[in-house]
């Protein structure tokens, strides 16, 4: 008897620990909403934040070398090689130096922007990788997974890997629920 198809999940603990919460019916909407900005703090934690923030920002002169920009992001995609969350933060950020935008309002588009792509690349690798297992409803989980990530505030999300506060370990665990009337309702 298997535990369900998301321990041979080829993802991070932190997103077989949401593709579970998705599948078990025992957790509810709102349980499984508040593993999503977990899983994506976690990933976007080693992503080269500070970097890309330094080349969107710049200075008072940085409108003017806009093509510089890209060859500065292309570099920092060499130096993040493998990370998911860091490719997808630059290709957010080069999509954000075409369209013009400087300074901190193009940090936190781009990493909004990239937030929400990887998230939702994620929720479909969870969803090929329930289907491939021969999940008996794979488009309950889907649904469960949509609905964790419409409830995903992006921006609040960006907003405290902007200001730091995922350095905290406690931050980036989900919560035990240890009392009697934390269980599954009745």
């Amino acid at each position: 008897m298997s535990d369900g198809p998301h321990r041979s999940l080829p993802m991070r603990r932190h997103w077989k620990a949401l593709a579970a919460r998705a599948a078990t019916p025992a957790y509810s909407p709102t349980q499984v909403a508040e593993a999503f900005p977990v899983a994506l703090k976690r990933d976007f934690r080693e992503a080269p934040l500070s970097q890309i923030r330094d080349i969107l920002g710049g200075g008072p002169q940085s409108s003017l070398f806009q093509e510089d920009r890209t060859a500065q992001l292309e570099a920092a995609r060499r130096a993040c090689r493998g990370s998911a969350a860091g490719n997808t933060l630059i290709d957010c950020a080069i999509e954000a130096n075409a369209n013009g935008l400087t300074g901190d309002a193009a940090f936190k588009t781009t990493l909004e922007n990239a937030l929400d792509t990887h998230a939702r690349a994620n929720c479909h690798a969870v969803e090929e990788h329930y289907k491939r297992e021969n999940w008996p409803n794979p488009a309950h989980v889907r649904d469960r997974l949509g609905a964790a990530r419409d409830a995903c505030s992006f921006g609040a999300v960006a907003t405290e890997l902007i200001s730091g506060k995922t350095n905290d370990k406690s931050d980036l665990r989900l919560p035990k629920r240890k009392g009697l009337d934390e269980g599954p309702p009745l």
